[in-house]
């Protein structure tokens, strides 16, 4: 008898011991499961406040658009100038040109971009004069793609055509005269410096530039140029064809013959 309920109190207390440590586990996993969850809700949390500094002044604050509509002296080879048209076209490319040019000219170009430096000084004057003779409507595409200076660059250039499109061409060719290894640690107060010494005296357009009321107009453009095809730059589109190299100063100099003869 006395050895049955040994063996019963042993098989109670082994039962006992199953039940235990049954619960010992599923308090375990719920540990666990209680830890995953708060790792996963702070990482969710975290997600959602990068999100909102990255995203939230374009979800909910206001939309900066850009847009100008004036003219703008255009320098010959001869040293004259004439005054052509420049505009904003979708809140993007800066439009410079008789509306009724023969030839249209996509011109996509970042200014931290040294072939694109390289190019504009071998071809802008070329350009100019195309531009102020009537032949060729430019569509002027700010874009950045290589260094990030080239956003503040676009960001200055789009405060200034907003505010004082009349000064696009010196702002233009005097951001690509500043060397890029001085661009590299500029800030919004410095390009907002550098437009006042390069001749623009609106005060919004400085203000503009200062509080980096553009900043983001670059990675727009950036993104809608990607789609239209441009993989690099200098890219240039001569009526809606991408050359397959940057047209040179003679090349440009025909497109004048091509548009004189039609």
């Amino acid at each position: 008898m006395a050895d049955k309920n040994r063996e019963h109190i042993q098989k109670l207390r082994e039962e006992a011991n199953a039940i235990r440590k049954q619960e010992e586990a599923r308090a375990r996993r719920g540990r666990v499961l209680t830890q995953v969850g708060i790792i996963v809700g702070a990482v969710v949390v975290l997600g959602a406040i990068v999100l909102l500094a990255v995203f939230g002044s374009t979800w909910f604050g206001k939309k900066i658009e850009l847009t100008a509509d004036g003219t703008v002296a255009v320098q010959r080879l001869d040293g004259s100038s004439v005054e052509q048209p420049i505009e904003v076209v979708d809140n993007s490319a800066i439009v410079v040109g008789a509306a009724d040019a023969p030839v249209k000219i996509d011109y996509y170009y970042d200014y931290s971009c040294p072939h694109c430096v390289d190019y504009h000084e071998q071809t802008g004057a070329v350009y100019n004069d195309l531009v102020a003779a009537g032949d060729v409507q430019v569509t002027y595409h700010a874009i950045n793609i290589v260094a990030p200076y080239g956003a503040e660059a676009a960001a200055a250039i789009a405060s200034t055509v907003a505010y004082q499109p009349s000064a696009f061409f010196e702002v233009h060719d005097g951001l690509f005269g500043i060397p890029g290894q001085t661009q590299t640690s500029w800030g919004p107060a410095d390009y907002s410096s550098a437009l006042s010494q390069l001749g623009v005296t609106s005060e919004e357009a400085l203000a503009a530039a200062t509080n980096g009321e553009f900043s983001g107009w670059a990675a727009a453009n950036t993104a809608a140029s990607r789609e239209a095809g441009v993989s690099g730059t200098p890219s240039i589109f001569v009526d809606g064809e991408l050359q397959q190299t940057p047209p040179d100063v003679e090349a440009l100099m025909a497109l004048a013959g091509t548009a004189n003869a039609e």
